[in-house]
C-alpha cells in the first residue's frame, strides 16, 4: 500500500486574492447585508454548499437604525434630569420646616461667662440656641447614648450655634440650658406626677418652666473658690462642677457595678467631691484627698459638698407645690424624669 492511503492529506493552498464579496461595489447601500460568494481552490462540494446557502437566503437581514453598530450618542444635556433631594413638594415642606427650626434664641448663661476662657465657653456668657427637632429627640430615645451620659451633650452641641463643647460647660449653666431648651422645644408647661408628703397620695401637677434664674454675683469669680473648713479650720481650694465631671462620675459607677457590690459602700459622693477639691492644706493627690474626705467630720464634709454642688448662681430648681389633699405647700426639686423630654399629652377637662 502506498503511504498516501493512510497518510494525512496534503494541505491545499488557498489563494485569498481570488475571494470576491458580492455587493462590494455598492458600498453606500447599507440597507442590506450581503453575504460573500466563495470561489477558488476549494473542494467542489464545499464550494457548492457555501454558495447555495448564500443564494437560498431569501430573507436577508435588513439593517434598521436601531441595529446599527455606530449609533448617534444622545447628548448628555438631552438626558432627563433626576432630582437629588426629592420632589418639589418635599423641598417646599422642608423649606417651611427650616424657617421654623433654624431660628436661634440669644440667651445669657447664669455664670455670665466668668469661668470660661473663650475656648471652653463664652467669656461674655452669651450663646445662641434653637429648638429641638426629631433628630435630637431620636438621640434621647437611644438607650446607649443615655446610658453613657452622651445624649444631653449631643443635643446641646446640635442645638447650639456656637462650636463650644457642651461637656466643658459648668453644671449650673447646663441645668439652666437643659430647662431652657425643653421650654422652647415643647413649651413651658411640664406635667409631672408627685407624691403628697402629708398623705402619701399621688397626684398630677403642672410646673411652669419659666423659673427664676440667679446670675453670678459681681463679687464671685475664680478667685473666690477658696474656703476654710468650719470645724477643723483647714484651708482648701476647689473648682466648680462641669459636664465632663458628670461623665466621670458615671464612668466610676459603671466600673463599680462590674463587681459584686452587695457589701460595698457607695463612694460616689466621696469620689465626686475629691475630683472637685483642688487641694486641702497643700495636699492635692486625688487618692489621698479621697482618704481625707472619708475621715472629715460630717459638718466639714457637708460644707465642702454644698460649695462645689451649689454655686450662688443658676436656675432655681426648688419648686413650691400646693397639695390638693391638704392645701398645704411643700417644696420639691424639679423632677427630671423621662417625661421631661417626652411630655405626655395633657388631659383636658
Amino acid at each position: 500500500m502506498s503511504d498516501e492511503t493512510f497518510g494525512p492529506e496534503k494541505r491545499k493552498t488557498i489563494n485569498t486574492s481570488e475571494f470576491q464579496t458580492q455587493g462590494e461595489t455598492d458600498q453606500n447601500d447599507n440597507s442590506y447585508i450581503s453575504k460573500p460568494k466563495f470561489k477558488g481552490q476549494l473542494p467542489p462540494e464545499l464550494e457548492a454548499r457555501l454558495n447555495n446557502s448564500n443564494d437560498g437566503d431569501e430573507s436577508p437581514m435588513k439593517v434598521t437604525e436601531g441595529s446599527r453598530m455606530q449609533q448617534k450618542v444622545k447628548p448628555r444635556s438631552e438626558e432627563p434630569k433626576l432630582r437629588v433631594t426629592g420632589s418639589s413638594k418635599l423641598e417646599e415642606l422642608l423649606e417651611g420646616i427650616k424657617e421654623n427650626t433654624s431660628t436661634y434664641e440669644k440667651i445669657t448663661l447664669p455664670s455670665l461667662g466668668k469661668f470660661y476662657d473663650g475656648e471652653d465657653g463664652p467669656i461674655d456668657g452669651i450663646i445662641h440656641i434653637r429648638p429641638m427637632t426629631g433628630e435630637e429627640e431620636s438621640i434621647l430615645a437611644t438607650p446607649r447614648f443615655v446610658k453613657r451620659g452622651d445624649a444631653v451633650n449631643m443635643i446641646f452641641n446640635k442645638c447650639m450655634r456656637e462650636k463650644y463643647k457642651a461637656e466643658n460647660f459648668l453644671s449650673a449653666d447646663r441645668t439652666f440650658l437643659l430647662i431652657w431648651l425643653r421650654g422652647i422645644s415643647y413649651g413651658p408647661s411640664y406635667e409631672v406626677e408627685l407624691t403628697c408628703p402629708f398623705t402619701d397620695k399621688k397626684f398630677s401637677y403642672t410646673i411652669d418652666l419659666n423659673l427664676d434664674v440667679n446670675l453670678c454675683p459681681d463679687n464671685f469669680s475664680q478667685s473666690s473658690l477658696q474656703e476654710t473648713l468650719p470645724t477643723l479650720g483647714y484651708s482648701f481650694t476647689y473648682r466648680l462642677s462641669r459636664g465632663k465631671d458628670e461623665l466621670a462620675i458615671q464612668a466610676h459607677r459603671d466600673r463599680k457595678a462590674k463587681f459584686d457590690n452587695s457589701m460595698q459602700i457607695d463612694d460616689s459622693l466621696i469620689f465626686r467631691t475629691s475630683q472637685l477639691v483642688e487641694e486641702i492644706e497643700g495636699l492635692s493627690d486625688k487618692i489621698e484627698l479621697a482618704e481625707i474626705l472619708k475621715k472629715l467630720p460630717v459638718s466639714d464634709g457637708n460644707y465642702i459638698r454644698n460649695l462645689v454642688n451649689d454655686p450662688p448662681f443658676g436656675a432655681v430648681t426648688k419648686v413650691t407645690v400646693n397639695s390638693p389633699f391638704t392645701l398645704e405647700d411643700f417644696e420639691v426639686d424639679l423632677p427630671l424624669d423621662s417625661n421631661f423630654f417626652f411630655p405626655r399629652r395633657q388631659k383636658t377637662e
